[in-house]
């Protein structure tokens, strides 16, 4: 039975130009890098570990048509995360030099949220409920 999320992984083209990303503008730290993959982990003990896993290399162990690491671009991944204030991240996120596709929003149900992407593409939602 499967029980924990241990990792989700990226696949890119860079593997270098990502890890930096998200160790630089981010904050998270790297736990191993090379040329074809790289690990980071997240401050908060027990949360999933950032695999960054080259196309090319990821090409070699799956069929190569799965993987299409010549293809441009790549499919898109979008990852969700909850945090104490999107706002505030979005302007630390900014001043650092993170793209995002808009500033922060309010959906209907109160939410707010703004979009960031990584070098390739790979798409960031930041989020929190305002407390009242």
């Amino acid at each position: 039975m499967i029980d924990h999320l241990n990792a989700f992984a990226l696949t890119v083209r860079d593997v270098k130009k990502c890890a930096e990303f998200y160790r630089d503008m981010v904050g998270l730290k790297v736990d191993m890098m090379d040329e074809e993959e790289a690990y980071l982990s997240f401050p908060k003990k027990g949360s999933p570990v950032l695999a960054i896993i080259g196309a090319k290399g990821l090409a070699k162990e799956l069929p190569p048509e799965r993987i299409r690491a010549d293809q441009s671009p790549l499919v898109r991944n979008y990852f969700a995360v909850f945090l104490e204030d999107a706002d505030r991240e979005y302007e630390t996120l900014r001043a650092k030099g993170v793209k995002f596709l808009q500033p922060p929003a309010t959906r209907p149900n109160g939410q707010r949220f703004a979009f960031f992407e990584d070098p390739e593409g790979n798409l960031w939602e930041i989020s929190h409920f305002p407390k009242e």
